[in-house]
């Protein structure tokens, strides 16, 4: 495996060279802390006592040349030193002219050429020691070699392109403290719920143990909505990470109300009885603790225990100095910007700034992001630091047209999220119910408009099936919600424009949080309602939007005359379950005699939990007489079934049904009482969904406990039982960490 370093900062490639080269001279090499090292980076002796230096250059940004002119310079330090033999590394790649002109500098202290280490005898080095390279996780994640193993362990798609994205993150990430108890709880645990506030680093640690497992050859899962994802891929005896980023959204009553708690309990229950499985969910703290208070499942499963949390609440202050080192180090400002920093030791100003946390870093060392020149530079840092909500204002309103906002505004209220396609017919929709104008026509083009969002608001991203346009800071959705959610006109425009379910669902979230007022929300929602079918909305929409009136009679005609055409030509439906309720609802006035159309609504889909027990319980009162129709519901009721059997299996409590003979490994088992059980409970839950479910379409509840792997069962459970999770709670007083974050910044 072949590198060139770039990976790595100056530090880090000091830290390696240091590791390499005790193991070249089989010597324990001193390396001294960072700072001003008067040309020595590291040293050892000779078997006569004679000092040998090391000094490491880590030029791959100046080049050769550069470094040839630094070193002319540094042999007046050499000289003062004295040493025996002085021994040169370089980043770079060296050819032996390169060596020769080098020693021919140094003359007399660099012996031979071969004291002279470049990129290639680096890697010549590594190749026979896969426990530095292994040690040195930065350099080895983002290698061609590693990269393609990524890929390759990622599911198809959207997990394949995020394992790219990650993999470009990886360089500015800090190894913190919160890393390795992370983990270790995941590795005892196999799940790890990472919370802490807006720009903290939880995602960006869930990334890197991530990129971890999947180096190890674990398969990786991106969930992005519903862990329907994960279900459909699990497979078992296969190493899997699953990674759920944000996994109670921005909104926890909605995560509540659509029974997400008890899928995400079931789910974390089946990963932790499967040693071959890992699950790593994030959220934000104040999220999370509102979905603990309010969910009985969260809180009745204990998922605060200490076996699964680990809350980032703070970094000590040379963490926020390496972490501020690497972003400076891996940015693109030029040295005039830079320089604004280092004046005066200012970066001890930003790593103490009380709103310090790495998203801010990195949004004031992003040079495509600046709009200042250099003079300017550190005004623009002390402003954003102090009003991280207000640096949006100005941007906003004054730098940019009202085109970019729409744009934004668009993506906000959708959930902070959405496709190009929808982007794209949301802001024609737009600018044509505001009515905007604007003299030049490429200013109001789709495409010149985004790319102007992108550079100050949005990102841009690849999936499977279209590119998505996400919040390019979380802070952008807190600034756009405030200006705008007592504007009711404007949001009516918003919302008309915008034609996705995440756009409803966002409306719906907002109401119940009182961003936007009760009686907004009614205007708003009725704008919509009139609006929806004139302008033939998605279907789904439609649904939504008509079970949301489904008690009002002044609206039940529209509603009525909408489910008439869905029983005359079937599409298939996402939002089933609110489908089935107003089929319920109005299934007199509809007066349906043949439901073969249903097969259609739920065609190439499988129904989850809940749809399928509407469906169950819709059909309680019916004669089923189609045989296509019983054909599909017995099929997608075995699906189901054979789902519930896991959740059974996996909340089983074993130990009643072992008997342990005094040796781990030798343990009885009560097998026909566990499969007794599973038969009972899997029977009560069926007949607990529709007393006639069993006998209607024949099931043998036996047969189908059956197919639960017992010995696999008692095995997981046996290998669960023997970890015990505990990590210290408290941080520990907070150090002066001054000197070392001079050393750490200090230019030579």
């Amino acid at each position: 495996m072949s590198y060139d370093f770039s990976q790595l900062n100056d530090k880090e490639f000091e830290i390696i060279v240091t590791d390499l080269l005790s193991v070249v001279f089989n010597k324990r090499i001193e390396r001294f802390k960072h700072g001003r090292d008067g040309g020595v980076d590291g040293r050892f002796y000779s078997d006569t006592n004679q000092e040998i230096i090391i000094q490491s250059k880590h030029y791959l940004k100046s080049g050769y040349k550069a470094l040839l002119s630094t070193l002319r310079k540094e042999v007046i330090k050499i000289k003062k030193l004295k040493p025996e033999r002085y021994i040169l590394v370089s980043s770079l790649p060296l050819s032996r002219d390169n060596k020769k002109e080098i020693k021919n500098v140094l003359n007399p202290f660099v012996k031979m050429d071969n004291d002279i280490f470049g990129q290639e005898d680096l890697n010549d080095i590594l190749s026979q020691n896969p426990k530095i390279e292994e040690k040195h996780f930065k350099l080895w994640f983002s290698s061609t070699t590693v990269f393609g193993i990524l890929l390759h362990n990622a599911i198809k798609g959207r997990s394949e392109f995020e394992i790219e994205q990650i993999k470009k993150r990886t360089l500015k990430y800090v190894q913190t403290q919160n890393h390795s108890k992370a983990h270790e709880i995941l590795k005892n645990n196999n799940v790890i719920i990472i919370s802490g506030e807006p720009g903290i680093g939880k995602t960006t640690l869930a990334e890197n143990l991530c990129l971890e497992y999947v180096a190890n050859d674990y398969e990786f899962l991106d969930i992005e909505e519903s862990l329907r994802e994960a279900e459909s891929v699990y497979i078992r005896g296969k190493k899997q990470i699953f990674y759920f980023d944000d996994f109670l959204g921005s909104n926890y009553f909605e995560a509540i109300e659509n029974k997400k708690d008890s899928h995400i309990i079931k789910f974390i229950e089946r990963i932790k009885n499967d040693n071959t499985k890992k699950f790593i969910l994030t959220s934000r703290t104040n999220i999370l603790n509102s979905g603990l208070l309010h969910s009985s499942i969260f809180s009745t499963q204990k998922i605060r225990k200490n076996e699964f949390l680990l809350t980032i609440d703070r970094l000590d202050n040379l963490e926020k100095a390496r972490i501020l080192y690497n972003h400076i180090w891996f940015s693109e400002l030029n040295e005039d910007f830079m320089e604004e920093i280092y004046r005066d030791k200012r970066y001890h100003q930003i790593i103490k700034h009380e709103n310090f946390n790495p998203r801010l870093i990195e949004f004031i060392t992003d040079n495509d992001r600046l709009n200042v020149v250099s003079d300017e530079y550190w005004s623009y840092i002390s402003k954003t630091l102090d009003n991280p909500k207000d640096i949006w204002n100005n941007c906003f309103k004054n730098q940019n047209n009202a085109f970019v906002r729409s744009l934004v505004i668009l993506t906000v209220f959708n959930g902070s999220q959405i496709t190009e396609e929808e982007l794209r017919k949301s802001f024609n929709a737009l600018i044509d119910i505001e009515n905007l104008k604007n003299p030049s026509h490429t200013e109001k083009d789709f495409n010149s408009t985004a790319q102007l969002a992108t550079k100050s608001f949005l990102s841009r991203n690849k999936s499977i099936y279209s590119h998505i346009y996400s919040l390019f800071n979380p802070s952008i959705a807190d600034y756009i919600l405030n200006e705008y959610n007592k504007d009711v006109r404007k949001l009516i425009n918003i919302f008309k424009s915008l034609y996705t379910i995440k756009s409803l669902e966002m409306l719906i979230s907002l109401g119940k949080s009182k961003i936007v007022s009760a009686s907004d929300l009614v205007k708003i929602l009725d704008a919509l309602f009139t609006d929806a079918f004139p302008k033939d909305k998605t279907l789904d929409y439609l649904i939504f939007i008509s079970h949301l009136y489904i008690d009002d009679a002044a609206k039940n005609d529209r509603i009525i005359s909408f489910l008439r055409k869905i029983i005359n030509k079937p599409q298939t439906i996402d939002e089933f379950s609110k489908f089935l309720c107003l089929l319920s609802k109005f299934e007199k006035k509809l007066k349906i005699t043949n439901f073969d159309f249903l097969v259609g609504t739920f065609k190439d889909r499988y129904l989850d939990d809940n749809e399928l027990k509407n469906l169950i319980i819709f059909f309680d009162d019916k004669p089923i007489t189609s045989s296509k129709l019983l054909d599909e519901l017995k099929e997608q009721i075995n699906s189901y079934i054979y789902g519930r059997l896991e959740d059974i299996a996996a909340d089983i409590d074993l130990s009643p049904y072992l008997n342990f003979n005094g040796y781990d490994d030798d343990v009885d088992v009560d097998e026909d009482s566990i499969f007794q059980y599973l038969t009972d409970s899997l029977l009560s839950e069926m007949k607990g969904v529709c007393p006639n479910l069993i006998g209607k379409f024949n099931l043998d509840i036996p047969v189908l406990a059956s197919q639960v792997d017992i010995d696999n069962l008692v095995s997981n459970y046996l290998s669960s039982i023997q970890y015990e999770s505990e990590w210290d709670k408290e941080y520990g007083s907070y150090r002066n960490f001054d000197n070392d974050i001079d050393d750490l910044f200090e230019r030579t």
